[in-house]
């Protein structure tokens, strides 16, 4: 009788021996299935349904357990199996999920092991709850605890989890980050079966029907006051602690849901950009300039990014993105640039553009689309054009500006007004740039 896994040694067919189980039989009839019986709106339900469809789908188990680290996920004979509501019999655990990566055929050997532990509604992740997980899975080898919830993290290798104990990995994925990578995965034909595209289609189908899953939909209740008081600070007026964490907690959470229905709007793969703690550059941006900036990149291209800041003392969205013209002077530059957005891109009054030269050096004078294209068919200089800055323009910088005023504090509207803004840039600008 073992009693706990040595990933790369223990045979897979031992597993029910670490969970007390008589027979591999046994085990297997906790083993989750794609359509349980009874609600389905509940956790145990919800697991199951879940779990079975990321065994059954090969692309879609190997992109999110290869974005937290399984490396043999994409290697030849390797298999995921998964279960629901493992008990540990001598301290009334029962994590919702556990996933086994084996290799081999004949006599599979665990390769990696990950207890799951899933929340629906408005219900919440406990440290507590996951400590205790932690210490039940520390005690038979496993070292590895994914949590689920309607909870939005910057990426999966972040969690809202803090726990104590160290050399111990925690993962988080959000219902909606679920749900938008499934229909990514079909959009993309990067599924080469036909039952893998049903199966991803009709989990989408279940999480958009789901009562209890969503996306983010609300600042919180603390956001209102919070944003009030920055409101009225000068920028450089210091942001109490307790202010700080209400932003930085909800508008973490709303940027990642920015690319997530960005991508599930346009069918273009948007990833929120960072570097290192996301938490601890938001309070930086905040603190120095009360200004949180988000840039998000498209089709995995560090080329072709466009940023979002959210200005706290002006309660603006501004939108902008930079576009080289590589040949030519400024006057056929900007030539060049207008000729981009003529046609159906939907240019008004409100896109600003900005020509930028040597050392990023500008007038600081924005002109809008409108007064650019009049000014071509006038055959004027243009007024983004200055020579005493230099003869060719560096960058352009095309940008929107929002003034959102009580809707900036609305803990329903911000997010409808930013996810339109972004939207609206992202079609009218940012995408049709590069058709």
């Amino acid at each position: 009788m073992i009693k706990k896994i040595d990933c790369g040694k223990t045979s897979f067919n031992d597993l029910h021996q670490v969970f007390k189980y008589a027979t591999q039989e046994e085990f297997e009839t906790k083993r989750s299935r794609l359509f349980p019986n009874g609600n389905s709106d509940n956790e145990v339900a919800t697991t199951s349904i879940f779990l079975s469809s990321l065994c059954a789908v090969k692309e879609y188990r190997e992109e999110l357990l290869s974005e937290i680290g399984v490396k043999k996920i994409k290697n030849q004979n390797i298999k995921l199996h998964a279960y629901t509501e493992l008990e540990n019999m001598s301290a009334e655990e029962r994590p919702d999920g556990l996933l086994v990566v084996t290799s081999g055929k004949l006599n599979p050997i665990i390769e990696w092991a990950c207890f799951v532990e899933v929340k629906v509604g408005s219900n919440p992740l406990e440290e507590s709850q996951v400590d205790r997980y932690a210490t039940f899975a520390r005690e038979i080898g496993i070292n590895n605890i994914i949590t689920i919830s309607n909870e939005l993290v910057t990426c999966p290798l972040d969690s809202p989890i803090k726990l104590k104990k160290r050399s111990f990995n925690l993962y988080h994925w959000s219902w909606a980050f679920l749900k938008i990578s499934a229909l990514r995965l079909v959009r993309a034909n990067a599924l080469g079966d036909s039952d893998h595209i049903f199966i991803l289609q009709e989990l989408r189908k279940f999480i958009d029907g789901h009562k209890k899953l969503s996306n983010y939909v609300n600042m919180g209740k603390e956001w209102k006051d919070a944003v009030t008081k920055i409101h009225s600070h000068s920028i450089e007026q210091r942001i109490d602690l307790e202010t700080l964490g209400h932003i930085v907690d909800s508008y973490i959470q709303e940027e990642k849901d920015v690319s997530l229905q960005l991508t599930a709007k346009s069918g273009i793969h948007i990833e929120l950009l960072t570097k290192g703690d996301r938490k601890e550059e938001v309070t930086k941006m905040l603190q120095s300039k009360k200004v949180i900036t988000s840039q998000f990149m498209l089709e995995k291209d560090k080329r072709n990014t466009f940023f979002i800041d959210i200005d706290f003392i002006r309660q603006e969205v501004r939108c902008y993105t930079h576009i080289v013209i590589s040949k030519g002077k400024a006057q056929a530059q900007t030539t060049k640039l207008i000729k981009m957005f003529e046609g159906d891109s939907g240019y008004t009054d409100d896109i600003l553009v900005n020509a930028f030269y040597i050392r990023n050096r500008s007038n600081h004078s924005d002109s809008s689309l409108a007064t650019l294209l009049e000014e071509k068919h006038q055959s004027e200089m243009y007024s983004v054009v200055d020579k005493s800055l230099g003869n060719e323009v560096k960058f352009f910088e095309v940008k929107t500006k929002d003034l959102l005023g009580r809707d900036f504090k609305s803990t329903k509207n911000f997010i409808v007004k930013l996810e339109d803004i972004a939207n609206r840039f992202l079609t009218q600008v940012v995408a049709y740039q590069n058709q």
